[in-house]
């Protein structure tokens, strides 16, 4: 299955960038979610009826966490062309929103102490007449900053 910017890119436009939401922007999820399932193992052995049913539905709740959690974060692309940034999330339902390079303005990497240390944070590409709302969590932001300045340069021409 193609990926939704894959589907979406004009003639003759190319990928510059993919960035991607940080594993850290789930990690509530991830440990909130193993410690269900973890639960839910332990309370199956024991050999109590209302434990066993206990323990089934932890062990439901925690899988169920753990696969939305993950589905959020593969579902959620962020792309950077050499014309414009791309963004899209949503399995059933759908949200985009794209903007071309030539309206770009500004871009505001936010990262907390910790975002620097495990090198995530939140993306805002400023535009003319509107902005994308802020990226939340997203892996190595300067690096997508980066690539946003190398690409929206206006590129030399020789005059003869």
């Amino acid at each position: 299955m193609a990926s939704y910017v894959d589907s979406v890119l004009a003639a003759g436009e190319k990928i510059v960038h993919r960035a991607s939401i940080s594993h850290w922007n789930f990690a509530l999820s991830y440990l909130f979610g193993a410690a269900l399932v973890a639960a839910g193992f332990a309370t199956l052995f024991i050999s109590n009826r209302t434990a066993v049913f206990v323990g089934a539905a932890a062990l439901a709740i925690g899988i169920i966490v753990l696969l939305a959690a993950a589905i959020r974060r593969a579902t959620t692309e962020l792309v950077l062309t050499d014309r414009r940034i791309i963004t899209k999330r949503g399995l059933i339902s759908r949200e985009t929103v794209e903007m071309n390079l030539g309206k770009v303005e500004s871009v505001h990497v936010n990262q907390s102490l910790l975002g620097r240390l495990l090198d995530y944070g939140d993306v805002t590409v400023v535009g003319t007449g509107a902005s994308l709302e802020p990226l939340i969590g997203i892996a190595r932001p300067l690096e997508l900053r980066r690539k946003l300045g190398e690409v929206s340069q206006p590129r030399d021409t020789k005059s003869t």
